[in-house]
């Protein structure tokens, strides 16, 4: 290489070199801070707050119960509360929920700070609940506690009643209720036989660990006269309730008995039969249920009242017509419920009146009537069609829901506690 390349080569090398040391010495870089509890930056805590989303960080919590003729004016007014404020929670609940309809013993709680009581929370049920805030503006708001539900099964053999089966195993006496619910229109429960048999997979509920009582019956099986009856509960977001194995609703078109619950028959439809009143044989044809004055009367089936008056010696009457084929007769009632009155639409299970004793009625009870064709049948005995089954589409989710819960009712043998899925 010729000399000249070397000595451009060795000056080009020579100013690289002085560049980076420059470069060096130009710039600073920060020598690296250690770490130490006095200079670590962490993330504040968020202020605790209570199962009702309110702080309680230096707050003073007051839990109580609403007495008998209390309200909230006068809850918050012997707070120190002033009247103009209450007014204008009153103002703001409007529409979102009714403050007038505080029951006594209802839980509720009071939150105080240095300026005085500043927010309200009001146990509307045990599952449900209301906030109030004042502190800065009002604030209303509805909210619920998570429901915890654990499944559980029963069985027995009936020895005199349904509910006597049930209390032997210190089940709650809902259950009766649901289980007579669900087979209303094809079990007679004031015809039960010694030796008829029941099982349910149904939940139990609780709230913070406390029990508040059955949720749904989800399957459940009665042995009647020999026949066997199974039931399961499905959802299909439309619509909902209890249909046999093959998917055919366990309603009828009509309710074989207007109650939530079976009462007593205390006089069976007849041809010829001794009026008590009036002394002297005539056709009664009704079936009449002692029940306690107050008790509600339900809907057999949809419809239109025709008639919702007082008449004569049938007292207080809801007559419902509910197609071209069936009407429905309610008599003796001691009132009609709010909305009953001719032309309204009703549907089936809605109550419609209250049982009483108005008319010729020696005491309280509901004399119930049906009607074919214009024609009274028995309704106790009376066949009474099925309503619409499940649709085709849902009939493959069905019956996966029939096999699970048939396992179940299979294994069953005493109460035991499932699993919830």
């Amino acid at each position: 290489m010729p000399k000249k390349h070397l000595a451009l080569v060795s000056l080009t090398s020579v100013i690289i070199l002085l560049l980076i040391q420059w470069s060096h010495s130009a710039i600073h870089y920060p020598e690296k801070e250690s770490i130490t509890t006095q200079n670590l930056s962490e993330i504040p805590p968020a202020p605790e707050v209570d199962e009702y989303g309110m702080k309680i960080a230096d707050i003073e919590i007051l839990d109580d119960e609403i007495n008998r003729n209390e309200s909230l004016y006068i809850i918050l007014n012997g707070q120190g509360v002033s009247p103009e404020k209450i007014h204008q929670i009153q103002q703001e609940a409007n529409g979102i929920v009714r403050l007038n309809r505080m029951i006594p013993g209802q839980d509720y709680r009071l939150y105080r700070d240095d300026s005085g009581v500043f927010a309200f929370v009001w146990h509307r049920s045990p599952t449900e609940f209301t906030t109030i805030n004042w502190k800065d503006e009002i604030t209303i708001e509805n909210g619920s506690i998570p429901i915890d539900t654990v499944v559980r099964t029963i069985s027995g053999t009936i020895h005199s009643s349904l509910a006597n089966a049930l209390m032997e195993q210190e089940v709650s006496q809902r259950l009766v209720v649901e289980l007579a619910n669900i087979y209303a229109w094809t079990v007679d429960f004031y015809a039960l036989q010694m030796g008829d048999q029941f099982k349910a997979v149904y939940e139990d509920r609780y709230v913070n660990g406390e029990y508040i009582g059955i949720g749904k019956v989800r399957a459940a099986e009665f042995v009647h006269r020999g026949k066997e009856l199974r039931a399961y509960y499905y959802d299909y977001g439309d619509d909902s309730g209890y249909y046999d194995p093959e998917g055919n609703s366990m309603r009828r078109e009509m309710m074989r008995v207007p109650f939530e619950y079976n009462p007593r028959i205390s006089s069976s439809f007849s041809r010829n039969r001794y009026h008590p009143i009036l002394k002297r044989n005539r056709p009664h044809y009704g079936t009449d249920y002692a029940a306690p004055s107050g008790t509600p009367i339900l809907a057999a089936g949809d419809g239109v009242v025709t008639e919702a008056q007082r008449r004569g010696g049938n007292g207080n009457i809801v007559q419902i017509k509910h197609n071209s084929v069936y009407k429905t007769a309610y008599l003796h009632m001691s009132r009609f419920a709010r909305g009953i009155h001719a032309g309204a639409n009703v549907e089936q299970g809605q109550v419609i009146g209250y049982v009483g004793q108005t008319g010729l009625a020696t005491g309280p009870h509901l004399c119930y009537r049906l009607y074919k064709h214009g024609s009274p049948v028995n309704s106790v005995t009376y066949d009474f069609p099925p309503s619409e089954g499940l649709q085709e589409i849902y009939m493959d989710e069905f019956m996966m829901r029939v096999q699970r819960f048939d396992n179940m009712l299979n294994s069953v043998q005493e109460p035991d506690e499932l699993a919830m899925n």
